[in-house]
């Protein structure tokens, strides 16, 4: 007959100790089956920043294999979207990862987000089944891998492929299972998909039951109070209890040496902001998220800055929609990233086609579609420094404005009269680091942008 075990945690987070992560160990005894957790604290508010008047305080849990930086312990994250959760054997809540339950000392991790001026009073129950024999061991579930070949799906005519590269589910803080995300992708006849839960990866492992001609490319989001990015591709889990410049670059260091695409994401105001500037070890810069009216001119600025100073990073874009059962502005597939896959088409083959800077993005999945080329040479590509001409078709994009733009700025409009344009455009004399086009919207106030490439870059003297 199974014995129920129970500790309390408790304490007080001072307003210093605003925005970092505290570990509250606690005892697990030999057959234990499930763990059950549930936590409380004073003047709670929404994790929302414009909610400043009290607290928000995030929660996971990390095993016996330890709980330090970087370590391997971790067992799953639901930030402040959840008041309780449980770790079993053979399941657990989504976002926690079922598995082994190993005696020894485990780790309730505290995320202190928002601290008041009076302070925070949290506590936390943990309730431990205790068996009267050892459970069968078992072992911890088989997530998504990066998968080389498609199912079921040939190469496209036009070797374009369309998909969303950055979208939540039930594992973090959305509203819906993985498979009601694959289905509306395919009803947007989407051709790839990663579901990028906050800090988890617990959704690997439900994406790897699924049966869909979707390419799934394997990634998540390292969501931390000073920046969020995306991994794609890699394998392992990467911490994000990040507190300093320095943690920054080990984590992101640490993503890049498991193989992963690293991608900076929507550094904006309450995106929140990229706060550690220095730290650059991503790959990608998520230059719009969601419509493009949510301050996404900052992101473009943000990229563009970096871009004038001869950096070379990638634009990819991503809707971060958690919500399918109510309305929210953020909806899957708003931008959608076209990505050039030559050969057959592969979640592995479409995250290096992104690598090499083969994508643009538009407004929706079926928004205006950008094309830039300069000879053989395609968007992310490098031509001769004295290149002089570039071309640029508009597919769907009528009543539109082009604008082609460089380090030097804005270096020519052109009116977009018809929904099939194409236009050789001369380059003035000069030195540039690149050429990239976009698409406005001329009758808007604000000339909302709908489609943008990445750029062609000029080779430069050493």
């Amino acid at each position: 007959m199974a014995t129920i075990i129970e500790q309390v945690l408790e304490g007080t987070a001072t307003p210093a100790q605003q925005r970092t992560y505290i570990s509250l160990p606690f005892d697990v005894p030999e057959n234990v089956s499930r763990i059950a957790v549930r936590y409380s604290y004073s003047k709670q508010v929404g994790s929302d920043p414009q909610f400043t008047d009290g607290n928000t305080v995030d929660i996971g849990i990390f095993d016996a294999r330890g709980a330090g930086f970087l370590s391997e312990g971790f067992r799953g994250w639901s930030g402040s979207a959840r008041d309780s959760f449980f770790v079993g054997q053979d399941e657990a809540t989504p976002g926690y990862m079922p598995g082994p339950i190993m005696p020894g000392t485990w780790w309730i991790a505290l995320g202190l987000y928002k601290i008041c001026d009076d302070g925070c009073h949290f506590m936390v129950t943990i309730a431990l089944t205790v068996e009267d024999v050892a459970a069968p061991a078992v072992d911890f579930p088989s997530l998504l891998p990066l998968r080389s070949q498609s199912p079921a799906r040939g190469p496209a005519p036009d070797g374009w492929y369309k998909g969303e590269l950055h979208c939540h589910s039930e594992h973090s803080d959305g509203d819906s299972s993985v498979t009601e995300i694959i289905q509306l992708a395919q009803s947007l006849a989407l051709d790839f998909l990663a579901i990028t839960d906050h800090n988890n990866i617990t959704q690997l492992a439900a994406l790897n039951t699924e049966g869909t001609p979707l390419m799934l490319i394997p990634g998540y989001e390292v969501t931390n109070y000073n920046g969020h990015w995306n991994v794609w591709g890699g394998q392992g889990w990467i911490d994000f209890r990040i507190e300093t410049a320095e943690q920054m670059e080990a984590a992101m260091q640490q993503a890049r040496r498991h193989g992963f695409l690293v991608s900076c994401n929507h550094p904006r105001p309450f995106g929140p902001e990229w706060v550690f500037e220095s730290v650059e070890a991503y790959d990608c810069i998520e230059v719009w998220n969601g419509p493009w009216p949510f301050l996404n001119s900052h992101c473009l600025s943000f990229w563009e800055q970096r871009l004038n100073q001869g950096k070379r990073f990638v634009a990819v874009g991503g809707s971060d929609n958690h919500f399918l059962k109510r309305e929210h502005g953020a909806k899957l597939g708003y931008p959608t990233n076209y990505v050039y896959c030559a050969g057959d088409p592969s979640p592995a083959a479409i995250l290096q086609a992104i690598r090499q800077g083969h994508n643009f993005i538009t407004e929706s999945p079926d928004g205006p579609q950008l094309y830039l080329q300069s000879g053989n040479a395609m968007m992310g590509d490098t031509v001769p420094s004295g290149t002089n001409t570039v071309t640029v078709r508009v597919l769907d994009g009528g009543g539109t404005q082009l604008e082609l733009h460089s380090d030097r700025g804005i270096e020519q409009t052109c009116a977009v009269e018809a929904d099939d344009c194409q236009f050789e455009i001369s380059l003035k004399a000069g030195s540039r680091l690149y050429v990239r086009a976009q698409l406005v919207d001329p009758a808007d106030e604000d000339r909302r942008v709908r489609a943008l490439t990445n750029p062609i870059y000029f080779a430069q003297a050493d």
